[in-house]
Protein backbone atom coordinates (compact mmCIF):
# COMPACT_ATOMS: atom_id res chain seq x y z
CA UNK A 1 0.00 0.00 0.00
CA UNK A 2 2.90 2.48 1.01
CA UNK A 3 4.26 1.98 -2.58
CA UNK A 4 0.66 2.49 -4.15
CA UNK A 5 0.33 5.67 -2.60
CA UNK A 6 3.71 6.85 -3.51
CA UNK A 7 2.28 5.87 -7.01
CA UNK A 8 -0.50 8.50 -6.05
CA UNK A 9 1.47 11.17 -4.68
CA UNK A 10 4.05 10.86 -8.55
CA UNK A 11 0.87 10.98 -10.59
CA UNK A 12 0.13 14.05 -8.49
CA UNK A 13 3.35 15.82 -8.79
CA UNK A 14 3.24 14.65 -12.90
CA UNK A 15 1.34 17.44 -14.34
CA UNK A 16 4.18 18.89 -16.65
CA UNK A 17 7.14 16.92 -15.58
CA UNK A 18 9.71 17.97 -18.06
CA UNK A 19 9.26 21.69 -17.08
CA UNK A 20 12.68 23.15 -15.46
CA UNK A 21 12.99 25.60 -12.96
CA UNK A 22 15.03 27.43 -15.50
CA UNK A 23 12.55 27.73 -17.93
CA UNK A 24 11.27 31.55 -18.35
CA UNK A 25 8.32 31.07 -16.49
CA UNK A 26 10.29 30.33 -13.32
CA UNK A 27 13.00 32.41 -13.36
CA UNK A 28 10.01 35.20 -13.97
CA UNK A 29 8.16 33.27 -10.89
CA UNK A 30 11.37 33.44 -8.71
CA UNK A 31 12.65 37.09 -9.84
CA UNK A 32 9.11 38.95 -9.34
CA UNK A 33 8.44 36.99 -5.71
CA UNK A 34 12.48 37.75 -4.73
CA UNK A 35 12.09 41.89 -6.10
CA UNK A 36 8.30 41.70 -4.63
CA UNK A 37 8.77 40.38 -0.66
CA UNK A 38 12.67 40.78 -0.80
CA UNK A 39 14.72 38.85 1.82
CA UNK A 40 11.48 37.87 3.85
CA UNK A 41 10.98 35.23 1.10
CA UNK A 42 13.65 33.09 1.17
CA UNK A 43 13.00 32.71 5.42
CA UNK A 44 10.15 30.45 4.31
CA UNK A 45 9.09 30.00 7.96
CA UNK A 46 7.68 33.50 8.01
CA UNK A 47 4.35 34.50 6.90
CA UNK A 48 4.41 36.78 3.20
CA UNK A 49 2.10 39.18 3.02
CA UNK A 50 2.30 37.80 -0.50
CA UNK A 51 -1.54 39.78 -1.69
CA UNK A 52 -0.14 42.67 -1.00
CA UNK A 53 3.36 42.36 -2.97
CA UNK A 54 2.82 40.22 -5.99
CA UNK A 55 1.23 40.42 -9.61
CA UNK A 56 -0.77 37.26 -9.21
CA UNK A 57 -4.27 37.00 -8.76
CA UNK A 58 -5.64 37.34 -5.07
CA UNK A 59 -9.25 36.63 -3.99
CA UNK A 60 -9.39 37.15 -0.07
CA UNK A 61 -12.79 35.96 0.29
CA UNK A 62 -14.77 33.22 -0.09
CA UNK A 63 -15.84 32.02 -3.48
CA UNK A 64 -18.55 30.09 -5.35
CA UNK A 65 -18.15 28.17 -8.65
CA UNK A 66 -20.34 26.15 -10.14
CA UNK A 67 -19.11 23.53 -12.36
CA UNK A 68 -21.39 22.39 -15.52
CA UNK A 69 -19.95 18.55 -16.31
CA UNK A 70 -21.43 15.86 -18.99
CA UNK A 71 -22.35 14.37 -15.92
CA UNK A 72 -24.07 17.01 -13.66
CA UNK A 73 -23.27 20.25 -11.84
CA UNK A 74 -20.95 20.51 -8.91
CA UNK A 75 -20.89 23.54 -6.80
CA UNK A 76 -17.44 24.06 -4.91
CA UNK A 77 -16.53 26.74 -2.29
CA UNK A 78 -13.44 28.04 -2.49
CA UNK A 79 -12.22 29.66 0.55
CA UNK A 80 -10.06 33.18 -0.33
CA UNK A 81 -9.28 33.78 3.18
CA UNK A 82 -7.31 30.95 3.98
CA UNK A 83 -5.40 29.92 -0.04
CA UNK A 84 -6.18 33.96 -1.27
CA UNK A 85 -3.38 33.33 -4.30
CA UNK A 86 -4.62 29.92 -5.16
CA UNK A 87 -8.40 31.01 -5.20
CA UNK A 88 -7.41 34.23 -6.73
CA UNK A 89 -5.71 32.13 -9.73
CA UNK A 90 -8.82 29.53 -10.12
CA UNK A 91 -10.89 32.06 -9.92
CA UNK A 92 -8.84 34.46 -12.58
CA UNK A 93 -8.78 31.07 -15.09
CA UNK A 94 -12.28 30.47 -14.72
CA UNK A 95 -13.29 34.50 -15.40
CA UNK A 96 -11.32 33.87 -18.85
CA UNK A 97 -13.14 30.85 -19.67
CA UNK A 98 -10.27 28.73 -19.19
CA UNK A 99 -11.68 25.71 -17.78
CA UNK A 100 -14.73 25.64 -20.33
CA UNK A 101 -14.39 22.32 -22.04
CA UNK A 102 -11.67 20.70 -19.98
CA UNK A 103 -11.21 17.20 -19.05
CA UNK A 104 -10.68 15.13 -16.02
CA UNK A 105 -7.88 13.62 -17.44
CA UNK A 106 -7.05 11.56 -14.46
CA UNK A 107 -9.44 9.53 -12.49
CA UNK A 108 -8.02 6.93 -9.43
CA UNK A 109 -10.58 4.97 -8.28
CA UNK A 110 -8.95 1.23 -7.70
CA UNK A 111 -8.10 -0.37 -5.74
CA UNK A 112 -10.00 2.43 -3.57
CA UNK A 113 -11.35 5.67 -4.99
CA UNK A 114 -8.67 8.35 -4.35
CA UNK A 115 -8.88 11.02 -6.97
CA UNK A 116 -10.02 12.82 -10.09
CA UNK A 117 -8.23 15.41 -11.55
CA UNK A 118 -9.56 18.37 -14.22
CA UNK A 119 -8.64 21.36 -15.43
CA UNK A 120 -6.68 19.63 -18.40
CA UNK A 121 -7.21 21.73 -22.09
CA UNK A 122 -6.69 18.94 -24.32
CA UNK A 123 -10.70 19.68 -25.65
CA UNK A 124 -9.61 23.49 -26.79
CA UNK A 125 -8.48 23.75 -30.52
CA UNK A 126 -5.70 25.58 -31.75
CA UNK A 127 -5.09 27.28 -28.63
CA UNK A 128 -3.68 26.95 -25.29
CA UNK A 129 -5.19 28.61 -22.35
CA UNK A 130 -2.25 27.96 -19.62
CA UNK A 131 -1.11 30.73 -21.26
CA UNK A 132 -0.63 33.79 -20.37
CA UNK A 133 -1.02 36.00 -22.95
CA UNK A 134 0.20 39.26 -21.27
CA UNK A 135 3.72 37.55 -20.38
CA UNK A 136 3.40 34.95 -23.69
CA UNK A 137 4.47 31.94 -20.47
CA UNK A 138 2.35 29.76 -18.46
CA UNK A 139 1.59 31.39 -15.27
CA UNK A 140 2.85 29.28 -12.20
CA UNK A 141 1.61 30.35 -8.70
CA UNK A 142 4.01 29.04 -5.65
CA UNK A 143 2.10 26.45 -3.11
CA UNK A 144 0.28 27.85 0.11
CA UNK A 145 -0.28 26.61 3.06
CA UNK A 146 -1.87 28.35 5.97
CA UNK A 147 -1.81 27.17 9.55
CA UNK A 148 -4.55 27.56 11.97
CA UNK A 149 -2.08 29.51 14.48
CA UNK A 150 -0.95 32.15 11.21
CA UNK A 151 -2.38 35.11 9.98
CA UNK A 152 -1.06 34.69 6.90
CA UNK A 153 -0.16 31.80 4.48
CA UNK A 154 3.08 30.01 4.32
CA UNK A 155 4.72 29.72 0.69
CA UNK A 156 7.12 27.65 -1.31
CA UNK A 157 7.80 25.48 1.68
CA UNK A 158 6.41 21.86 2.09
CA UNK A 159 4.87 21.31 5.89
CA UNK A 160 6.43 17.72 6.79
CA UNK A 161 6.60 18.41 10.80
CA UNK A 162 4.15 16.39 12.97
CA UNK A 163 3.21 19.22 14.71
CA UNK A 164 2.71 21.92 12.12
CA UNK A 165 0.80 19.03 9.93
CA UNK A 166 -1.92 18.80 12.62
CA UNK A 167 -2.12 22.61 12.64
CA UNK A 168 -2.64 22.90 8.51
CA UNK A 169 -6.15 24.85 8.18
CA UNK A 170 -7.10 23.04 4.62
CA UNK A 171 -6.44 19.54 4.51
CA UNK A 172 -6.67 16.84 2.15
CA UNK A 173 -10.28 15.40 3.14
CA UNK A 174 -12.75 13.89 1.15
CA UNK A 175 -14.84 16.23 -1.44
CA UNK A 176 -11.58 18.81 -0.66
CA UNK A 177 -9.94 20.37 -3.93
CA UNK A 178 -6.26 20.85 -4.42
CA UNK A 179 -4.05 22.21 -7.06
CA UNK A 180 -1.96 19.42 -8.86
CA UNK A 181 2.00 20.80 -9.88
CA UNK A 182 5.29 19.03 -10.99
CA UNK A 183 8.02 18.34 -8.66
CA UNK A 184 8.74 21.90 -8.59
CA UNK A 185 6.48 23.77 -5.43
CA UNK A 186 6.36 26.52 -7.27
CA UNK A 187 4.49 24.90 -10.27
CA UNK A 188 0.98 24.64 -9.91
CA UNK A 189 -1.44 26.54 -12.27
CA UNK A 190 -4.56 25.31 -13.99
CA UNK A 191 -4.98 21.88 -13.08
CA UNK A 192 -6.39 20.81 -9.36
CA UNK A 193 -7.78 17.34 -8.15
CA UNK A 194 -10.84 16.20 -6.16
CA UNK A 195 -9.59 14.00 -2.94
CA UNK A 196 -12.53 10.93 -3.21
CA UNK A 197 -11.22 10.25 0.10
CA UNK A 198 -9.53 11.36 2.95
CA UNK A 199 -5.02 11.24 2.01
CA UNK A 200 -3.74 12.78 5.05
CA UNK A 201 -0.60 11.34 3.15
CA UNK A 202 -0.44 14.52 1.20
CA UNK A 203 -1.12 17.33 3.53
CA UNK A 204 1.86 19.74 3.79
CA UNK A 205 2.55 19.10 0.44
CA UNK A 206 -0.04 20.52 -1.90
CA UNK A 207 -2.92 23.25 -1.86
CA UNK A 208 -6.04 22.71 -0.57
CA UNK A 209 -8.26 25.80 -1.77
CA UNK A 210 -11.63 24.33 -1.90
CA UNK A 211 -14.71 21.99 -1.09
CA UNK A 212 -17.47 20.61 -3.33
CA UNK A 213 -20.73 21.46 -1.25
CA UNK A 214 -22.90 20.05 -3.92
CA UNK A 215 -23.22 17.71 -6.23
CA UNK A 216 -19.90 15.18 -4.88
CA UNK A 217 -22.20 12.16 -6.03
CA UNK A 218 -21.54 13.58 -9.89
CA UNK A 219 -17.89 13.62 -8.46
CA UNK A 220 -17.92 9.80 -7.78
CA UNK A 221 -19.24 9.32 -11.02
CA UNK A 222 -16.79 11.19 -13.08
CA UNK A 223 -14.53 8.77 -15.45
CA UNK A 224 -11.57 9.77 -17.60
CA UNK A 225 -12.29 12.03 -20.73
CA UNK A 226 -15.61 13.20 -18.97
CA UNK A 227 -15.41 17.22 -18.63
CA UNK A 228 -16.58 20.62 -17.81
CA UNK A 229 -19.16 21.87 -20.04
CA UNK A 230 -18.85 25.37 -18.10
CA UNK A 231 -17.38 26.99 -15.02
CA UNK A 232 -18.80 29.89 -13.33
CA UNK A 233 -19.05 31.85 -10.60
CA UNK A 234 -22.02 31.89 -8.42
CA UNK A 235 -23.93 33.53 -5.34
CA UNK A 236 -23.37 31.22 -2.44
Amino acid sequence: MKGFKNKIINILNKKKITYSFFQPVYIFLFVNLILLVGCSYLNKNEEINLCSSTILPCVKSNQYVLLITNKGKIKVELYGRSAPITVGNFIDFIEKGAYDKTIFDRVIKKPYPFIIRGGKNSLIKNRNKFIDTKRGNLRSIPLEIKLKTNNLPIYGKEIDASSQINNIELKHERSYLSMARSKDLNSASMEFYILLKSLPELDGRFSVFGKVISGMNIVDSIEEEDFIIEAKRVDS
